[in-house]
């Protein structure tokens, strides 16, 4: 492996010539391990979701969707900012002011039980105050799952602290391979034992997965946090403006997730059959390989960006650069393998699955779109101009909801599918201009419109 990546460090040199060696090493090795790694939970992903499919039936695998649609969103209510704050802050700390690390650390972890108690009793009391159908008629499953918004909070809020500590492999294996590999498992068994695999018990499966995944994480934070014991861990962080921080990192939170499910959990208002939901939700997940290079590169990114942030213009253009490169020329061959193994891919989860190749093309063009504009909302996010992702997202999450109350009546999957590509051209596009104007970094779309800024 050593050898290995020290080759692709020699040949990613013509890429961009403005980057340390330390920052380019960390770029090239941090993104070969996470494809490793994310590749590894691509296939497991793949197998977890056709076992479930294969081994229930589509209404009970798109009931199981449509709850962790909400556990997800209520998982973002109740990190409330804290994941984004943790890894912004962190390598900050970690260099300059240690003994608010662990302060830092414990005090997020506090705020998401808390929260996730309050935010669990509240959604499970909702359905009896106001009649919404599609909670109120699966009200009994929610309740099942609310456990899970805690666990999937803690989980999210934990890797993120390793992956500010530079703990890079470590921050992705448990989610991305023993996750699926445990969901995996269990189905397995509970297949064999000739357990129904009704919505309910998927829920209920996928809960102790997380559980134990949730676990195993917390062990290694606290494993990492020991070489910062001796550096007064109880203090509370007092960062200038943290409270505003948390608030904006919160709205990003819930924006970014709320752009990711929002046309799934519009779709059973007009599409009443359940099964209808899974489909889309597996050609979403077909889609989610072109995503892949930048989530890649977030895992390494963020943390760079945010220690540079007062190196200047030029460093933070010369990050910025390399990494789209870097994610436009991974995403290619994705496109091609989707667009020409598509309908092969769907066939795999039964017949009716086919009928969503056309949503799949769509999403897999509107993910690539992320790819080829780059990470400007981590720029954003990462070098204190919060404000403007929290604002570019907010009219992306405008837009999707109404072009998909506008799409998804006439064109059902695929009209929901249409209004993602819609939408995220035209928010890559606006976040193009806005890191432009406020940090003077310029994306390829930008590039031959608008000359360079002098470097600051």
């Amino acid at each position: 492996m050593g050898g290995y990546s020290r080759k692709i460090l020699s040949a990613s040199r013509w890429i961009d010539e403005g980057l340390s060696e330390s920052d380019r090493r960390r770029i090239v090795r941090g993104t070969l391990y996470s494809f490793l790694i994310q590749g590894g939970s691509v296939v497991l992903v793949f197998l977890s979701n056709l076992l479930l499919v294969r081994a229930s039936d589509p209404d009970s695998y798109g009931l199981y969707v449509h709850v962790f649609n909400w556990v997800s969103i209520l998982s973002v209510v109740v990190l409330g900012g804290r994941d984004d704050l943790v890894l912004a802050q962190l390598p900050r700390y970690s260099a300059r002011q240690r003994n608010l690390l662990t302060g830092l650390v414990r005090a997020a972890n506090r705020w998401v039980l808390g929260a996730a108690v309050v935010v669990g009793l509240l959604f499970i009391l909702l359905p009896g105050l106001v009649n919404i159908k599609t909670l109120t008629d699966n009200r009994y499953l929610f309740r099942v799952g609310m456990i899970a918004v805690y666990l999937t909070a803690a989980l999210a809020l934990n890797q993120l602290v390793l992956q500010g500590l530079n703990h890079v492999r470590l921050s992705q294996v448990v989610e991305k391979l023993v996750k699926p590999m445990l969901l995996i498992l269990g189905a397995g068994l509970l297949w064999l034992l000739r357990v129904p695999l009704s919505a309910r018990v998927l829920i209920l499966l996928a809960s102790v997965v997380l559980g134990i995944c949730c676990g195993a994480v917390v062990v290694l934070v606290v494993r990492s946090l020991k070489r910062y014991s001796g550096h007064g861990g109880d203090a509370a962080p007092e960062a200038a403006g943290a409270g505003k921080k948390t608030f904006y990192f919160f709205a990003i939170s819930l924006l970014t997730l709320l752009s990711t499910k929002i046309t799934m959990l519009i779709l059973p208002g007009f599409l009443p059959v359940a099964k209808d939901v899974g489909i889309f939700n597996i050609a979403y997940r077909f889609a989610d390989l072109l995503i892949f290079p930048f989530f890649l590169m977030h895992s390494v990114l963020p943390q760079l960006f945010a220690r540079h942030a007062v190196t200047g213009r030029a460093y933070t253009q010369s990050l910025y650069s390399e990494s789209n490169k870097l994610m436009v020329l991974l995403s290619i061959p994705l496109l091609v393998v989707n667009v020409a193994a598509g309908p092969m891919l769907l066939r795999l989860f039964g017949p009716d699955f086919s009928a969503g190749y056309r949503a799949m093309l769509y999403i897999s063009l509107a993910q690539f779109v992320f790819s080829l504009f780059g990470p400007a909302n981590t720029i954003l996010m990462m070098q204190d101009r919060e404000k403007y992702s929290a604002g570019c997202l907010l009219v992306y999450v405008g837009l999707l909801s109404a072009t998909s109350w506008w799409l998804i009546p006439s064109g059902g999957i695929a009209g929901g599918a249409m209004a993602i590509l819609v939408s995220s051209a035209i928010y890559n596009i606006l976040l193009a201009v806005v890191v432009w104007r406020v940090c003077g970094v310029r994306s390829p779309f930008l590039a031959w419109l608008v000359r360079p800024r002098p470097a600051g």
